[in-house]
């Protein structure tokens, strides 16, 4: 990989950094495979454990991250890299001391466990890393469109049980770290299996499992109009959901508590125990949820409660088959309540997730507004950002005989299987020249089953 300016900030990094000398026990964790672009890992014990089993066993992959997360800052965020990691932990550290103790043992040991292997990450850089989705929302940089995915049971699916996708939408670079599948087995609470990143305490790309029969995923509500107060992050409140929440009802209620606002998102929740699905939509001060045994719920980056999306967000795309919520809105409601109804299985949600069909445009391509999103090559008429290295990263299929095993269908990557060239990218387009280095080519994977 090539260096960039961000490679090594020695200077940045010294104040983030302390040397450690690590417990010698034993390591509780593995690597269970390395498989078409993914890296799937088991953690389990003490938090601390854990977190140091996490450090040792990603301390490879946290490496693209020290050399990528200052430029995403820098080039998003339009601040220096020292002055957000100062903000997060003025604002998000004490929170997470005072209100989270386990999750902070638990980032001191995935700290430690990247010192010890020779990586200088400290807490404060991890408290920063983390909450990097929440600082988009803090400086009301939340415009992108990120995330399509659905849920659906009863009637609408073959077998009548609950089935779930999700395909991420994200930058380039932050795509590429997202390939991270963890196994969790805590001391206290219930197991959990969750994509995720280096570094990461919760998902980020918000999919997983729970050996509780709830499982998960979500897609961001764009355009909110507030500043999120603090409040707990939303990453300590998911996190404490998967690790303790039972039911659906216990999901709300933590959920709920000391909610900050910060990442407004449509949580899609399912119960394979009763073949229940919710519809969990937060903002700060509004929420809306809708339950049902029969139908399906999904979510494209606008607010489907009419409340929420006209008081906290400044969204008027829902119905604009112009622009990317809304076609995508348009084109999910159409395969879901139509064309697929009944039919709902992992095999047909991932054509779903794979799909290239524009409503505005009425024909099959590759845009920005295709479910299988790809702004990478749309000219940017409607999101003022021509050929932007943006769009599907990932995506995930479920039913529920699969999540009672804690086991998915996953391909890194477009769903499409839509290879991508960063420097061929950056040649064609120049006006990306400073994201040669950081910007990585996404080859062709192959859909395979996570399983522990």
């Amino acid at each position: 990989m090539k260096k960039s300016k961000y490679t090594n900030k020695k200077r940045s990094l010294q104040r983030h950094t302390r040397k450690v000398y690590p417990r010698r026990n034993k390591l509780f964790g593995n690597l269970i495979e390395k498989k078409e672009g993914w890296v799937v890992i088991h953690i389990y014990g003490e938090p601390y454990q854990r977190g140091f089993a996490h450090g040792v066993l990603l301390k490879d992959d946290m490496e693209k991250i020290v050399a990528s997360f200052p430029f995403v800052v820098e080039n998003t965020l339009k601040i220096t890299f020292e002055k957000y990691l100062n903000i997060c932990n003025e604002t998000v550290k004490p929170i997470i001391m005072n209100d989270y103790p386990e999750l902070y043992e638990e980032i001191r040991g995935i700290s430690e466990g990247f010192i010890s292997s020779g990586l200088a990450v400290n807490v404060d850089y991890l408290i920063g890393w983390n909450s990097l989705l929440s600082m988009y929302s803090y400086f009301r940089n939340n415009k992108m469109y990120k995330c399509s995915a659905f849920i659906a049971t009863g009637d609408a699916t073959s077998d009548g049980k609950i089935v779930m996708a999700h395909n991420t939408h994200a930058d380039f670079i932050i795509g590429q770290l997202q390939n991270v599948i963890i196994y969790v087995t805590p001391s206290s609470g219930m197991s959990f299996v969750m994509q995720s990143a280096p570094g990461y305490i919760a998902s980020g790309t918000d999919w997983f499992l729970c050996s509780s029969g709830i499982i998960g995923c979500e897609t961001t509500i764009s355009n909110i109009n507030y500043k999120p107060e603090f409040g707990a992050p939303y990453f300590c409140r998911i996190r404490e959901a998967m690790q303790y929440g039972k039911t659906l009802d216990e999901y709300v209620e933590i959920m709920l508590k000391n909610n900050a606002g910060d990442y407004a998102c449509s949580w899609q929740f399912g119960d394979i125990n009763t073949n229940e699905i919710m519809l969990f939509e937060i903002g700060l001060k509004k929420n809306a949820i809708q339950r049902t045994f029969n139908g399906v719920y999904y979510g494209m980056n606008s607010a489907i409660d009419f409340k929420l999306r006209s008081i906290e967000t400044n969204d008027k795309d829902l119905y604009n088959l112009e622009k990317s919520s809304g076609s995508r809105n348009f084109r999910l409601n159409q395969l879901l309540n139509e064309v697929y109804y009944g039919k709902i299985n992992t095999n047909t949600s991932k054509k779903i997730l794979s799909d290239h069909y524009d409503p505005f445009l009425h024909k099959e391509t590759m845009n920005s507004r295709t479910i299988c999103k790809h702004s990478e090559l749309d000219i940017g008429k409607f999101t003022g950002k021509p050929y932007y290295p943006f769009g599907c990263t990932d995506g995930k299929v479920v039913d529920a005989n699969m999540a009672k095993k804690l086991s998915f269908e996953c391909r890194f990557g477009s769903c499409c299987g839509r290879e991508f060239n960063a420097n061929s990218h950056i040649k064609k387009h120049p006006q990306y020249k400073k994201w040669k280095g950081i910007l990585q080519n996404l080859p062709k994977k192959k859909w395979i089953t996570i399983a522990k």
